[in-house]
């Protein structure tokens, strides 16, 4: 049978949806370490590659892969693949594009409205019998009438805006490529032409585009330094477009009055991560676009993938192919 490597370690529902989701003919093998030695090892017999995790898919590992077919991502992001060695080895790409979009947009909202009504702090004085009904309650926010300003418009952030709508909140936006008028007035976007020119408007500032070398750290001492007093930052993209020394300077400093972070500069978290001392942090371990049905959804269509690519049955993929 044909051998799927895929490139993290699972257990318990995790890797019972992923077995479950392996299509006929197939067999999926998971790391016993999540290591890149471990990586190097098993890609020896692997005919596909079901890419999860953040061990990088590099020259080594290809080099010690001579089975391999496809690399298939359970996601979208690609911030663990070395693109210049895939394409010197010339093995295709896909992306499961869109797939956990939904999870991920609910879960940013999730985080805007925690931040506005500190739910955090307030859930934990209530569960130590801290009755504090007015004094809590004048701290906390409404969404209604602030300006959120998304960094980036693809799938997820057209979900964010259209969800943001009931709200009545102000959506502002940039991006590389601007969306046509019609989505434009549909979801009542104001477009800007830099990431600069946004920051002073904004009460909410919510990331939702791929990292880049040069978007790395493009929320810096330099650029917070021009968001409002008391704003709030939101992260559901990727880690590192924040530089966490200086996102820290500026809530401790109380120039941002809370953030939300769920990727990470490190990832997993390491010791001596000053973010995780503060109490106006919210933060999760990536798991924004990990909900069930969204995880079942990328397992069960990475899988579909690999089969019809196996088939030869190219068409039929239904997924965006990034190389």
């Amino acid at each position: 049978m044909k051998k799927i490597l895929h490139t993290a370690k699972y257990s318990g529902l995790p890797l019972e949806i992923l077995k479950g989701a392996c299509p006929e003919g197939f067999i999926v093998k998971t790391l016993d370490e999540p290591t890149h030695e471990q990586l190097v090892k098993e890609a020896i017999d692997a005919d596909y590659f079901l890419v999860s995790g953040r061990l990088r898919i590099d020259k080594e590992v290809l080099n010690n892969a001579p089975r391999l077919r496809m690399i298939q991502r359970t996601g979208v992001g690609t911030d663990m693949l070395d693109l210049d060695a895939i394409n010197s080895s010339d093995i295709p790409v896909y992306v499961n594009r869109g797939v956990n979009a939904q999870s991920v947009a609910e879960h940013t909202i999730t985080l805007i409205l925690a931040c506005l009504k500190r739910l955090p702090q307030i859930n934990q004085q209530t569960h130590q019998g801290i009755w504090s009904k007015q004094q809590s309650g004048v701290t906390t926010r409404e969404l209604k009438g602030k300006t959120v300003a998304l960094v980036g418009m693809g799938n997820i952030g057209r979900l964010v805006a259209q969800m943001l709508q009931p709200f009545n909140a102000t959506i502002i936006y940039t991006d590389v490529i601007r969306q046509n008028s019609e989505i434009e007035q549909h979801l009542e976007l104001t477009y800007y032409d830099s990431f600069e020119s946004m920051l002073p408007k904004a009460d909410i500032l919510s990331f939702h585009c791929p990292l880049t070398p040069e978007n790395t750290d493009i929320l810096n001492s330099r650029t917070l330094a021009l968001m409002k007093k008391g704003a709030i930052v939101v992260n559901t993209a990727r880690g590192k477009l924040i530089n966490p020394c200086d996102l820290y300077e500026s809530l401790t400093a109380g120039l941002l009055s809370a953030a939300a972070l769920d990727t990470h500069y490190e990832e997993p978290i390491q010791d001596g991560y000053r973010l995780s001392e503060l109490d106006n942090v919210i933060m999760t371990p990536h798991i924004g676009g990990l909900s069930y049905e969204a995880f079942h959804s990328m397992m069960v269509g990475a899988m579909n993938n690999i089969s019809a690519f196996d088939k030869g049955l190219f068409e039929s993929i239904a997924h965006a192919k990034f190389i």
